[in-house]
């Protein structure tokens, strides 16, 4: 099954890198923004992608500047890159757009992602998945794009949260996307690989408390220590989810992306630095809230949650 005309739905550095990406290698795909400098700024002069080796390239895109501006039926397949606070507003945004055969499928971080996608297009069409590309907005018509992301070693899974219904529907969209050089694979439970990123994503509240980047956190003992025993709180909340993360492995996975990741700051805490919505509710917030729900202690999520809160952060 090909993907035909691919959507990317959300033009900030993670959408815009994965449209760069598909349309580089010649696939068909439309970058969907909101009207933004950025997507005008894309539409006139074509997209900027910036590497750490030094060596930018240009590639042309089509831009549509709103959802709504899509033809109905015009898309075979639509990748939702924007905040998971915006999934219900930007799914119904562009579900006319979606042709009754075609596959919707989100890549944001955090739970309860699956059945607000669902009720959109229904679990017949709809995808959840996790990725580790990275990218960020340095200017309109500008992404830079990390070191893996570049080498086309970031990964993206993509499945079903709860009953398994076949990976046909996906297999337009991964082999698009791994073509594209993000290797991509259909995982029938893809809830394992969703809260091994909640485990790694502990760094984000913890950075955004602190205001750090992640190579100043991961500098300290202290920054270590709150780090791991909010990950290991992640650990034992997906288990009563029925998801068994192997500890240590998944910790040594963290801890050489903390490594790698350097003097860098997390998109929470830029987010939170730049006075802007956090995705916290969705992340660290949920698994607090699971946590209390199931009666697993949380304390450490409940103190840098507590924090974050006093902050004004949401």
């Amino acid at each position: 099954m090909k993907a035909g005309r691919i959507g990317i739905l959300g033009a900030g550095g993670m959408g815009s890198a994965f449209a760069a990406l598909l349309a580089r290698s010649g696939h068909d795909v439309v970058l969907i923004g909101r009207g933004s400098e950025h997507v005008r700024a894309v539409a006139a002069r074509g997209l900027a992608v910036l590497p750490p080796d030094g060596r930018p390239w240009t590639v042309a895109l089509d831009v549509s500047p709103h959802a709504e501006d899509l033809p109905p039926g015009s898309l075979d397949a639509v990748v939702i890159l924007t905040k998971a606070y915006d999934l219900s507003a930007a799914a119904r945004s562009v579900a006319p757009a979606l042709t009754p055969g075609g596959v919707a499928v989100s890549l944001q971080n955090g739970l309860g992602l699956a059945a607000r996608l669902d009720a959109v297009f229904g679990g017949e069409r709809s995808l959840v998945g996790t990725t580790t590309v990275g990218a960020a907005l340095q200017g309109p018509g500008r992404i830079s794009v990390s070191g893996a992301t570049a080498a086309g070693e970031s990964f993206t899974y993509l499945g079903e949260m709860g009953e398994a219904r076949g990976g046909a529907r996906a297999a337009g969209v991964v082999a698009a996307l791994s073509a594209a050089g993000i290797p991509s694979a259909y995982l029938p439970q893809v809830g394992e690989e969703i809260w091994r990123k909640l485990a790694l994503a502990v760094m984000s509240p913890v950075s955004s408390v602190l205001r750090l980047t992640v190579g100043q956190v991961w500098a300290s003992d202290e920054g270590r220590s709150l780090v791991r025993r909010m990950f290991d709180e992640v650990v034992a909340v997906a288990l009563t989810q029925q998801v068994r993360l192997d500890p240590e492995r998944a910790w040594a996975h963290a801890s050489q992306v903390f490594e790698g990741t350097g003097e860098h700051y997390t998109s929470m805490c830029a987010d939170v630095m730049n006075g802007r919505r956090t995705e916290l509710s969705s992340m660290a917030g949920a698994v607090h809230r699971i946590g209390r729900e199931q009666g697993v202690p949380v304390p450490t999520h409940g103190v840098v949650l507590e924090m974050l809160g006093a902050l004004g952060v949401r």
